[in-house]
């Protein structure tokens, strides 16, 4: 099965990795990433996946657990893929301000 991965520059501290797999031309898997780098420490901020089955957005804390969850039970995985990369392309700033002031509590 073909895989596939590349990063989505947004700063010079934030970027989007995307990784998904395919099989006769559909999405098996897919993972969106919003990433924050902090001097020589990354910090996943948000995460759409396909995991459980179903694809979902994860919203981690600073130690990377998952706070809330969130499910898109209607969506396939080529639906959650464009809109895991869409959401993070237009709410980056809104994530890594919220998790940045989880980072000083």
């Amino acid at each position: 099965m073909p895989k596939k991965y590349f990063i989505i520059e947004l700063s010079d501290e934030v970027e989007i990795h995307v990784f998904f797999e395919t099989a006769n031309g559909l999405i098996v898997s897919f993972a969106v990433k919003l990433v924050l780098k902090i001097g020589n420490k990354y910090y996943e901020v948000v995460r759409f996946d396909s995991g459980h089955e179903c694809p979902h957005k994860d919203i981690l804390d600073v130690n990377g657990h998952v706070k809330r969850k969130v499910w898109f039970n209607l969506l396939d995985n080529e639906q959650g893929l464009d809109l895991g990369i869409r959401d993070l392309k237009d709410n980056h700033e809104i994530y890594i301000e919220r998790f940045k002031k989880w980072l000083k509590k």
